[in-house]
């Protein structure tokens, strides 16, 4: 989606990201080659192959795509990261007028400045949403073009056709990397089997030191003398 290049001073924070996680004893995953948004896709789909419903804490709305219909066993939801909210598929449509599996179709057509996607001119989310209901599908409304009645509409849709397109398989998510190409640490075979390391309260005062995080530091310190 011609996304420039990472910030220069972006690259020497992943280290420090990767060393908070380990303090707080969380499993880190990667896959060279691959967004993260792809990682939590495959990790979430063997998960709920394995049988475990999944909750994705992200603010990332990409992956609302892959929030499970109502009558979908096991689920998965998202998990608002500023208010804790779960995000279920009601929620999805309210919020975006189509179905979940829908989502991507709709962010192609309207587009999606945080990705660059720039979808089609004229075509907002609420016309999208519209479009994509009465058709079905992104595929059949660009198939069915002629059955629109707003010629500006219609001559948008025809004209942008291949963009739209293209942006949909942007938007899509990659929910089948090789788990042989994911590092992690510690290493796993299954994501059942994935669990947290020990916390070390010492690990994670020493990183808020180095980092002269004062505020978090004095926060952990008082909740570990409370408990």
């Amino acid at each position: 989606a011609n996304r420039g290049p990472c910030p220069e001073d972006l690259i020497p924070q992943f280290d420090l990201v990767k060393e908070a996680a380990t303090a707080f004893g969380l499993v880190q995953v990667e896959a060279g080659g691959y967004e993260a948004d792809d990682v939590i896709a495959t990790l979430s789909r063997l998960a709920l192959d394995e049988g475990m419903n999944v909750d994705i804490m992200s603010g990332d709305k990409d992956l609302w795509q892959l929030v499970t219909a109502p009558d979908v066993f096991p689920r998965l939801h998202m998990i608002d990261p500023l208010h804790l909210d779960s995000i279920s598929h009601d929620v999805v449509v309210e919020k975006w007028g189509v179905s979940s599996d829908k989502l991507g179709d709709l962010l192609a057509l309207a587009g999606d400045a945080a990705d660059n996607i720039k979808g089609a001119p004229g075509i907002g989310p609420k016309i999208a949403a519209q479009l994509i209901n009465e058709f079905g599908s992104l595929s059949e409304l660009l198939a069915n073009t002629d059955k629109i009645k707003q010629k500006k509409r219609r001559e948008s849709l025809d004209e942008h056709a291949e963009n739209v397109m293209l942006f949909r398989q942007l938007v899509a998510l990659e929910d089948a990397i090789p788990i042989e190409r994911m590092i992690s640490s510690p290493s796993f075979e299954g994501v059942s089997n994935v669990r947290m390391s020990s916390f070390d309260p010492s690990k994670l005062v020493e990183f808020y030191e180095r980092m002269e995080l004062r505020k978090c530091k004095s926060d952990l310190e008082r909740r570990l003398r409370s408990s």
